[in-house]
Formats: structure tokens, C-alpha cells, sequence
């Protein structure tokens, strides 16, 4: 990941995150202060996440060796969007096989479309960032288009899939270590996941310190994901953002 890429990133986040901290606030009826789901025994429901967090590893080495539907992300979208949905699978049967409710992956019933409008609108405003960070903001027109490209729909689904099963497993893992070393040990798996890809493209010392960055940010966000209960209108932003990667400026 380049300094500039890096960079956008993490200001298009911030700027995100502090703005959905603001829209919370003045619409308390929509965002309102949610005790934390609890389980009867909270020591088995982490193990059965774990369970299906393996379950989604395997399916996704079955997926890289090419055995799901013949798809690719940007050839056969739709398509490829099945093999999401067969990929993370295995979190979503969690929820009915333990007969769990949609509060436990974070997933309210009502106001959908005005979360995922407020997401999209914020998502427009990381981008905005990102553009003006990178490029300069006369490449924010350009960069919307190709993210929201319909050769991006399976990113789509799989983004969405993505946030509901670190939901899933962030509720669960929290109802027996709380919320404090919840977020850190997230946060810092998170950061820790970059290192093998920052490594084999031959990363330096200062891009190996943008993980410090990571794990505040990541600690920022799911701060406010576990107050808010609800990867609604995250699923907007983490998806324009995560785009930003396949987008080069001129091409």
C-alpha cells in the first residue's frame, strides 16, 4: 500500500467515522443508547463463532482454488456474488441455527433504507477526502463512477458479509472479555492482518508504522460500531473506501 494511498485512507475513515458520530447525535431516536445482547452461556456461543469463522476460512481456500461457481469478481459479478454469499455462509446459518437475532450481528429491522442512505452519503464524503488527499478533489467525479461500477457488485455483497461477520463475532467475543479489550485485541488482529502483504511487497520501516495508525483508527470505529449496534450504514463507506484500491487516476 502506497504512503498516498495509505493516507486517503485513513483520512477518508476518520472524517466518516467523526461524521456518523455527529448524525448519531442529533438523531438519538434513530441511533439510540442499546444494552449489549448477552447470551445464556456467552463461553459457547464464542466457540460456535469460531466455528463458523473456520468454516468461512475453508470455504474461502475451496473459493482462491477456483472449486466454488465459476466466476470472477469483475467478469461474472453476479455470479461471483453466489460465492460470497457461500463463503460467509457459514456465519449466517449461525445466526438461525442458534436462533439469534438480527441485534446480534448488528442488523436493526428499522430505518433500513434511511441507514443505508445516510451510508451512502457519507460514503460520498470519504471519498471526497480520499480524492482531495491523492489526487485533488477534480478527481472525486471519476473515482465515484468507478467505484460504484456494476463490475464491483459481488465487492458489494462481500463487503456487507464482511461487516456482518465481524459484528457476529465482535458481540460474542465482547459478552466474555467486554468491550475494552474487545475492541484492542480486534483492532490489533486487524493491523496484524497487513503485515504479510505489506512485507512481500517489500515494505519499509515508516509503511510498517502506518499500522499504529490502523489500530487507532480500527479502535475509533468499532467504538463507535458497538454504540451504535448497527454495520447498516458502515457497509456504505467501508465499501466506497475498499474500491479506492483497484482505482488509478487518468486510466
Amino acid at each position: 500500500m502506497s504512503a498516498t494511498h495509505y493516507a486517503g485512507l485513513f483520512f477518508g475513515y476518520a472524517i466518516g467515522l467523526v461524521a456518523m458520530f455527529v448524525i448519531a447525535r442529533q438523531a438519538p431516536h434513530i441511533w439510540p443508547v442499546r444494552p449489549a445482547p448477552r447470551f445464556e452461556r456467552p463461553w459457547r456461543e464464542v466457540g460456535w463463532a469460531f466455528v463458523a469463522a473456520a468454516g468461512v476460512l475453508a470455504i474461502g481456500m475451496l473459493y482462491s482454488r477456483g472449486w466454488l461457481l465459476p466466476a470472477t469478481s469483475r467478469g461474472r459479478p453476479l455470479l461471483d456474488a453466489v460465492n460470497q454469499l457461500l463463503i460467509y455462509g457459514p456465519f449466517l446459518l449461525l445466526l438461525a441455527w442458534r436462533r439469534h437475532g438480527l441485534e446480534t450481528a448488528w442488523l436493526p429491522t428499522r430505518n433500513i433504507p434511511l441507514r443505508i442512505g445516510t451510508g451512502l452519503a457519507l460514503a460520498l464524503l470519504a471519498l471526497a477526502t480520499y480524492a482531495v488527499v491523492r489526487f485533488g478533489i477534480g478527481a472525486w467525479p471519476s473515482l465515484v463512477a468507478h467505484v460504484y461500477s456494476p463490475r464491483h457488485f459481488s465487492y458489494f455483497v462481500q463487503v456487507l458479509l464482511e461487516d456482518i461477520s465481524i459484528a457476529i463475532l465482535f458481540v460474542r467475543v465482547r459478552s466474555v472479555l467486554g468491550s475494552r479489550w474487545t475492541m484492542i485485541v480486534v483492532a490489533v488482529l486487524f493491523a496484524a492482518a497487513h503485515i504479510p502483504g505489506l512485507l512481500s511487497s517489500g515494505a519499509v520501516a515508516t509503511d510498517l508504522l502506518h499500522l499504529f495508525g490502523d489500530v487507532a483508527l480500527g479502535i475509533l470505529g468499532l467504538a463507535l460500531l458497538q454504540r451504535l449496534q448497527d454495520v447498516w450504514w458502515f457497509w456504505g463507506v467501508h465499501f466506497a473506501l475498499d474500491m479506492t484500491q483497484f482505482y488509478r487516476a487518468g486510466a
